[in-house]
């Protein structure tokens, strides 16, 4: 806890939970700005530049450890500008220097520490540093001494090796994306064969999900989503059951809260059991797209409950007032990684009486403990344990919701973690887009209802009188040019509250922005810039395709461009400009396609046949059994057009779905599949006969 008579840096003035958690800091902090640079400059000092989050453990560790010493403050200060950076703000600052770190062939993570001349450019850096030697790393004072050491004695070499290394970062980057090409080269159809088998041999057949990193084990949503869509298409079980399993596992294990709900950030182990204890909102609604598409996919009604679970987990603790939804939940509580979610066998029959004894099984729970002598609350993978036990699954069901209760009422009293309540725009698009295919899944109109206010949230707050996107939310402050991820995910989740018949506002809105994010983002090559032509003047402009924590940009774009082609909107302009991201990529897709799975869910949604669904209706009523109906199945190839008659025939000659199409009185359902329509129909029953065809 920060004293209130510490003396307060600059950071003070910031609107950043994670700026302001180092605005007590001894530590002459800077955020980043040209005055940091400027006083580097004039005083020929290098700069340090530290990278993290709010809800990051090893930053906190850091801060603790050295920004809160006073002789470290004292030599920071004496030898060095500091500039402190929010990595969730700017994304763009912080991808330049993560790809310098990985050239100098260190592994990244946060908080990421770089060394950079007056100028920006860098020299060398880490992530975590300790206060005295050890792990096998110099103590980050030794670090120090011996950079500041350099810059006096060897300040050209210095120079030299910086400017060899930007002008890398540059030219690896800009060179091709500046490249005006008019070649495309799309992979071929083997690429979604190629992305199962690799997601085969990675699979972990004991405990689900792909061990695809050697210690941990990440959420893998987006690649869930496209085993999905090949299993569709295929036909190929042992996707269906990837999928299946490892949806399950996860939320049975330690990484997800089996009290309060909600989808840590990763497991530290193979088993789900330990989880890197913060979360995120971008996890959260990938992981609930997922569940509803899965839903969708197997009709099994657990997963629509794990859905809703997920989804009221996010509304009681992440929804704000008038509907943005914040960013991340800490790891760390009372400076104690994961304190808040642990629990004693003694506390837990404290709670919950004569059910402990079989709680105390059902979430294994025992006197030693599995993590700190404490126990991180997770269900047997693969046990029918309500059969083990004799009881009926609606028995057993209502014990653990009755007691889940308990615990979360008294675990209410123990201090909470930071919430980190900036709202992040393509954060909270990620989230618009699961809750609208939730509320079309489940036919709720609530959640529907929720999805708009979180878009108006966003409309309202954090779009400039000139229609500029803008990136972060906080205390009434709208702040830093939005990113094309920021576009793309806006302009799909406009795309996805049109597609679930909220109107055609969303479609124009769609349309509007993705012609924004062109003029802004998109280079001679095709690709996508990260950074706009109207943002600040960097070392170089990033472009990603790498679907990470969240989908790229240019997997969200290319998505989008798909659809609206596939709505009759510029077809022949928005396939090219699909094609050319799928060009620019087809090197990295064939390569190693787990590292795209939202992009190859978009390349299959390109490659496939298609299908076009435009409903025409007279009445809501009337409507309401085929749109249940249509959001209840899945269907990824499929676009979907709903328009009164008085929408059809204003639109008829916009989109070509619409034209010369009425309801009759009632309501008429379109279907059109490649290059040839079928006769309309009025009921569900024949509906989903047509749907369902292969």
């Amino acid at each position: 806890m920060k004293t209130p008579d510490k003396k307060l840096n600059r950071l003070a003035s910031e609107k950043s939970p994670y700026l302001l958690q180092h605005s007590a800091n001894p530590v002459d902090w800077f955020p980043w700005s040209e005055e940091a640079f400027a006083k580097a400059k004039s005083e020929n000092k290098l700069i340090f530049l530290s990278i993290g989050y709010a809800t990051c453990h090893w930053c906190h560790v850091m801060e603790k450890e050295s920004f809160e010493n006073e002789t470290t403050a004292e030599v920071l200060n004496r030898d060095y500008v500091s500039i402190k950076v929010d990595r969730e703000e700017r994304p763009d600052v912080d991808r330049i220097y993560m790809d310098a770190l990985h050239a100098m062939g260190q592994q990244g993570g946060w908080p990421l520490n770089m060394f950079l001349t007056p100028e920006g450019k860098p020299i060398t850096g880490g992530t975590y540093f300790p206060p005295v030697p050890k792990y096998g790393r110099k103590s980050f004072t030794e670090v120090l001494g011996i950079l500041n050491g350099l810059w006096k004695e060897k300040k050209e070499e210095l120079l030299e090796a910086s400017e060899d290394l930007t002008k890398h970062l540059k030219e690896s980057e800009e060179t091709r994306a500046f490249a005006d090409t008019s070649e495309i080269s799309s992979p071929g159809p083997e690429i979604f064969e190629n992305g199962f088998l690799l997601y085969d041999r990675f699979y972990d057949p004991d405990y689900a999900g792909f061990k695809s990193n050697s210690v941990n084990k990440f959420p893998p949503s987006m690649g869930l989503g496209f085993l999905l869509r090949y299993h569709k298409s295929t036909g190929e079980p042992k996707a269906l059951e990837m999928v299946e399993e490892t949806l399950t596992a996860m939320k049975k294990g330690g990484i997800y809260d089996q009290i309060g709900g909600g989808l840590c950030r990763y497991s530290t182990d193979h088993h789900w059991l330990v989880p890197h204890f913060e979360k995120m909102l971008y996890d959260n609604s990938l992981f609930l797209e997922a569940l509803v598409e899965c839903y969708q996919a197997v009709g099994e009604k657990k997963y629509k409950d794990y859905a809703y679970d997920v989804i009221e987990y996010l509304h009681r603790d992440m929804r704000l007032p008038g509907g943005g939804i914040a960013s991340a939940e800490d790891a760390d509580s009372e400076g104690e990684e994961g304190l808040f979610y642990l629990w004693t066998k003694e506390e837990v029959r404290e709670v919950c009486g004569q059910d402990a004894f079989l709680l105390d099984e059902f979430w294994n729970i025992t006197e030693k403990g599995n993590f700190e002598e404490k126990n991180i609350l997770h269900e047997t993978f693969r046990m029918n344990f309500s059969r083990l036990h004799g009881l009926e699954p609606s028995e057993l069901e209502e014990i653990v919701s009755k007691n889940r209760k308990k615990l979360l009422e008294r675990r209410s009293h123990r201090i909470r973690p930071l919430r980190d309540d900036k709202i992040l725009f393509s954060w909270n698009c990620l989230y618009i887009k699961a809750l609208t295919k939730a509320a079309m899944a489940f036919g709720d109109g609530d959640l529907l209802r929720e999805a708009e206010e979180t878009y108006k949230f966003l409309e309202k707050n954090l779009i400039r009188e000139d229609g500029r996107l803008l990136r972060r939310f906080r205390e009434g402050e709208a702040r830093f040019l939005a990113y094309s991820s920021d576009y793309a995910e806006f302009v799909l989740a406009s795309l996805y509250l049109f597609q679930a018949g909220k109107g055609f506002r969303y479609l124009e809105n769609a349309i509007r922005y993705t012609e924004e994010a062109i003029r802004l983002f998109r280079s001679p090559s095709g690709a996508f810039f990260d950074s706009g032509i109207d943002g600040e003047t960097l070392l170089r402009r990033t472009v990603d395709g790498y679907d990470g924590v969240e989908p790229s940009a240019n997997s969200s774009f290319a998505t989008a461009f798909v659809i609206l082609s596939k709505l009759g909107v510029d077809s022949e302009k928005y396939l090219q400009y699909a094609d050319s991201i799928f060009s620019y990529f087809k090197s990295e897709l064939e390569t190693y396609p787990m590292n795209y799975p939202y992009m190859l869910s978009a390349l299959w949604l390109r490659k496939s046949p298609g299908r076009e669904l435009a409903v025409v209706y007279s009445s809501q009523e009337e409507l309401l059994p085929i749109w249940k109906g249509v959001g209840s199945l899945f269907l990824p190839e499929t676009v979907l057009i709903w328009a009164n008659d008085k929408e059809a025939e204003e639109n008829g000659e916009k989109f070509l779905l619409l034209k010369n199409r009425n309801s009759g009185g009632g309501v008429k359902a379109y279907v059109c599949v490649g290059s040839y329509c079928e006769l309309p129909v009025s009921d569900w029953t024949s509906l989903r006969a047509k749907l369902i065809e292969d």
